[in-house]
């Protein structure tokens, strides 16, 4: 049995060979071990569990909480107090406390998708020794509506729980809070002590959870990891993916681009940008350094055979996935369009009489309709919808205040001592890694480079799509590096990813589409992998230093990023990202009003 890949300790001895370009790198540490992390003494409870099911947390959450059960519950890694409730109005969660081997953390899961059901899981930590152990305190919640990615109960069009303000407001934000201050009582009670650290983990919907926490409620936790996160959730859920199937139809409704054609767009791409990481295996270190020309792909206008070269139609399409929504005025809606490199994860149909796959046109319907503006739409109303400014600011007026998570002032979590990792794979279809780097570049802005790096990473990952799978190295812990960071000061200089013998297709843990898997309150250990590539915070990429096996991590070293930075993103979505441009909201007579500055 082939044994999984380690970084060597020549790797650590490689990461400074690039002598003064790499000065920024000399204050990281490498990633983390077993013993990078506290070595807190196991806590046992005071109380047995069933008497969390009568419970008093009034004093710690501001509305009434209803302990549905609190049970004993036998898995492999010992006992846990399972606690399950709701939290007025209509908020479910569950949270699993370790009765054996508590060592004093707690970790709550964002959910995918819309939400729509309770998980507690610890994905992304296949090497995190505690994690692994099932020593966390692990939570979870729907995001205060029931019935996953659709309506309530499972009935309706994506997004139909927007019908009630006050679900709005707690897939917005509030679910998670409070859930918190909710798992932070039971804590205390079932242990007669607080948590010494406290850590969120999502991806996708769970990665704009993960940021909305540290922007809204930055005393909540002390270390957070963010995947995928859709920031700009007002524009991503209509603009992005209403255009996704918009521009692939003909007037008769038929698809213009099939998805068998993209390994012929994918090979253009690769023969034209450069990997940078000094090895041909087809995964771009840095697409945004490369532009899309359509005489890569496109057929000679006297060409009659087309099977390998796109037709005039076909070709127009593939430059507007690229580009992202426009309108004919030259106004780009979105941060950006698909990224060059993932072209083999566009959920394209597979046949002239194939429907588009992916989120598409009824996501984006269903959030329009339900969510983005201050009343629910008509049908009427909804079917005059375009991609245009007019509606640009329709659904950015109520839209980006509330459920985004573009606010770069990230100064009151960095006060608090919290540290935050950001990670996007780059050839996500669903949601593009541009967004991730608008955002680092624009708390950067707002708070200099120095105090940026002092508490925050971006992390971009090759190959790698919608928070898992892909071509690339989707195998990845992020949670050992963020607890290193927050207990030991030891700041993350790269992460190292595997490449597995099964394709992983997801996220394997909370926060990533659909909400991930059933609810296990401990990580899965990671696969044996086939392949490491380190991962260095951005703008760095990994260079093979010229010998050894390209497959191994240790035979990389860091190397900038050749491209001017910051990017430049001349889009209307930019306006979105900022300093203090979020709110908070109450309901009343059945329509969302904002708080006051300053209250929450």
């Amino acid at each position: 049995m082939q044994e999984a890949r380690v970084p060597s300790t020549g790797f650590m001895q490689n990461i400074f060979a690039f002598g003064a370009g790499l000065l920024l790198l000399a204050g990281f540490v490498s990633s983390a071990s077993a013993a990078d992390y506290q070595n807190l003494p196991v806590v046992k409870p005071v109380v047995s569990c069933d008497q969390l099911a009568k419970a008093d947390l009034r004093q710690a959450v501001d509305v009434p909480v209803t302990i549905k059960s609190a049970t004993e519950l036998d898995t492999e890694k010992g006992k846990y107090c399972k606690v399950s409730g709701t939290i007025a109005p209509a908020v479910g969660f569950e949270i699993d406390l370790p009765m054996e081997h508590w060592t004093q953390r707690y970790v709550e899961g964002g959910c995918g998708g819309m939400c729509g059901s309770v998980r507690a899981n610890v994905g992304n930590a296949g090497s995190c020794v505690p994690a692994l152990n099932g020593e966390f305190v692990v939570a979870g919640d729907d995001m205060g509506h029931s019935g996953g990615i659709g309506g309530p109960g499972g009935g309706g069009a994506m997004g139909s729980f927007g019908a009630d303000p006050d679900a709005r407001i707690d897939f917005a934000y509030r679910a998670n809070h409070e859930t918190t201050l909710a798992a932070k009582a039971l804590i205390a009670i079932f242990y007669g002590q607080p948590q010494k650290y406290s850590y969120f983990v999502g991806c996708s919907d769970g990665g704009r959870e993960a940021l909305a926490e540290a922007e809204r409620y930055p005393n909540d936790f002390d270390g957070i990891s963010a995947g995928a996160p859709v920031l700009l959730i007002n524009l991503h859920n209509s603009f992005f993916h209403g255009w996704e199937g918009a521009i692939n139809k003909r007037a008769d409704g038929s698809p213009i681009l099939l998805r068998s054609r993209m390994s012929m767009v994918h090979d253009a791409v690769l023969a034209h940008c450069p990997t940078l990481s000094g090895v041909e295996d087809g995964l771009l270190e840095n697409p945004f350094g490369c532009k899309f020309d359509p005489a890569w792909v496109q057929c000679k206008a006297e060409t009659t055979e087309t099977s390998k070269c796109l037709t005039a139609e076909e070709t127009a399409v593939l430059k507007k996935y690229y580009e992202g929504p426009s309108d004919a005025r030259g106004h780009y809606f979105t941060i950006s369009g698909y990224a060059l490199g993932s072209e083999l994860q566009w959920g394209l149909p597979n046949s002239a009489t194939a429907a588009q796959r992916g989120p598409g046109g009824g996501m984006a319907s269903g959030n329009i309709k339900y969510l983005m503006l201050p009343t629910v739409l008509s049908d009427e109303e909804l079917a005059r919808f375009s991609f245009s400014e007019e509606w640009f600011n329709k659904v950015s007026e109520l839209g980006a205040p509330l459920y985004n998570a573009g606010n770069t002032n990230l100064r009151p979590f960095e006060e608090h001592g919290g540290k935050l990792i950001v990670w996007h794979g780059l050839a996500d279809d669903s949601v593009p890694p541009a967004m991730s780097v608008a955002f680092y570049q624009g708390v950067q802005k707002q708070l200099g480079d120095k105090l940026t790096d002092s508490f925050m990473r971006l992390f971009l990952i090759p190959g790698v799509g919608h928070c898992g799978g892909g071509e690339g190295f989707p195998q990845i812990d992020l949670l050992s590096p963020l607890m290193a960071w927050t207990e030991m000061k030891q700041a993350p200089q790269m992460i190292v990813a595997g490449k597995t013998a099964s394709r992983q297709m997801g996220p394997g843990g909370p926060g990533g589409p659909g909400g991930g898997q059933a609810s296990r309150p401990y990580a899965q250990p990671a696969q044996l992998t086939i392949a490491t590539r380190p991962v260095y915070p951005y703008p760095y990429v990994a260079r093979y230093k010229g010998t050894g096996d390209t497959t191994d991590a240790a035979n990389y070293v860091p190397a900038k990023a050749p491209e001017a930075s910051p990017l430049v993103f001349d889009t209307e979505a930019a306006k979105l990202i900022g300093p203090d441009n979020l709110k908070f909201y109450h309901v009343e007579n059945g329509r969302l009003v904002a708080d006051p500055a300053g209250k929450q």
